[in-house]
């Protein structure tokens, strides 16, 4: 069996050109997704439980946003549970702006799947971003 390590980085290194795939071969059917924003700011805030529901919320992500960086770095590993930062650019699909940033994600292991993801973002900035691309609407 991989180590929690192994399984992290598997998942990463595929995620931006495979988010599909990934969440079939990686993501537990009882997963539990965290981002640390309210649900009302943006669709993919709060605790979502269960494989269907996080697999809608994250691949939705896709469908608003193009991945124009993506890179992440491990920086550190407590048992089955591993750290990571990400550095990314996202464009915003239908306006074309440009979302850049770092965030924070622990990802928990058990059984060789991921079992948890709780990801940490800068609230303010997304909350900015998002009022900004909504303009017009």
């Amino acid at each position: 069996m991989n180590s929690a390590l192994e399984i992290v980085e598997a998942l990463l290194a595929r995620w931006r050109d495979d988010p599909a795939g990934c969440m079939d071969k990686y993501i537990a059917r009882d997963i539990v997704y965290l981002l640390n924003v309210s649900a009302e700011l943006h669709r993919l805030g709060g605790e979502t439980v269960g494989w269907d529901a996080v697999r809608a919320k994250m691949l939705g992500i896709r469908d608003e946003f193009d991945y124009v960086v993506y890179r992440p770095r491990i920086f550190g590993v407590r048992g089955n549970t591993v750290r990571a930062r990400i550095e990314f650019i996202y464009r915003h699909k239908r306006t074309g702006e440009l979302l850049t940033g770092t965030f924070r994600s622990e990802l928990t292991v058990e059984d060789g799947m991921i079992v948890r993801v709780a990801e940490f973002v800068d609230a303010p900035l997304l909350e900015s971003f998002m009022r900004l691309v909504s303009q017009g609407d």
